[in-house]
């Protein structure tokens, strides 16, 4: 039986996708009761699917709404069971699992709300950094997220992230990953599990290989 509220997730994303109206289907958002909320999502597959789409939903919805540039993940402006959070909220809150942006997944931000700390995720799932930059990719092969699928799906936007965002230099033994991976390594486990994550989707053997980021 489908989750009502990943479904709802699912269907404010597509409209979003679409560029119609979504007022809607935020005012439903809005009237969630915070109860029915936390037990609706009460597993972490329910939790990633729910809020990457919304995440996904409404950086669309700022890009069309708000300012432009960095400010529109700082912008408190996502209303869900009668709280307001910003994208980074649902990204370092929830789905990080309350880390702090900055520190490399080390550090975690003791400040978040009770609400964010009960919302969020029980383990991090490295593979939701990918799923949260799909939607800027030219050429997307998820429409949304359905919690049935999450984890096939979770995988394949991460192979697709990978194969378009690394470049390998054959002469010099250099791969060049994408930055984002060295902000966020402790939720990588790290340098040599990158590397290995690399091996795993190039299908090769990269030990002679030195790991660079893009800056």
């Amino acid at each position: 039986m489908k989750n009502y509220y990943t479904t709802l997730s699912e269907e404010i994303l597509s409209v979003a996708k679409s560029g119609k109206d979504t007022i809607a289907l935020r005012r439903q958002l809005f009237y969630i009761r915070k109860v029915k909320l936390e037990k609706s999502l009460n597993t972490d597959d329910l939790k990633k699917t729910f809020w990457i789409n919304i995440y996904n939903a409404f950086y669309l919805i700022n890009l069309t709404e708000a300012k432009q540039g960095k400010e529109i993940f700082n912008l408190k402006r996502i209303k869900i069971a009668r709280a307001v959070f910003s994208l980074n909220d649902i990204e370092h809150g929830i789905l990080r699992k309350y880390k702090f942006k900055i520190g490399f997944g080390y550090i975690t931000n003791p400040f978040y709300s009770h609400f964010i700390k009960t919302l969020a995720v029980s383990k991090v799932d490295y593979r939701i950094h990918f799923a949260l930059r799909s939607i800027c990719l030219e050429k997307k092969t998820i429409d949304y997220f359905d919690y049935e699928e999450i984890d096939k799906q979770l995988t394949i936007v991460t192979k697709d992230f990978i194969h378009l965002e690394t470049e390998f230099d054959n002469e010099s033994k250099i791969i060049r990953a994408s930055d984002f991976l060295l902000s966020y390594l402790r939720d990588f486990g790290g340098k040599n599990s990158v590397k290995q994550l690399l091996e795993t989707i190039f299908e090769r053997d990269l030990k002679e290989y030195k790991l660079r980021f893009k800056t």
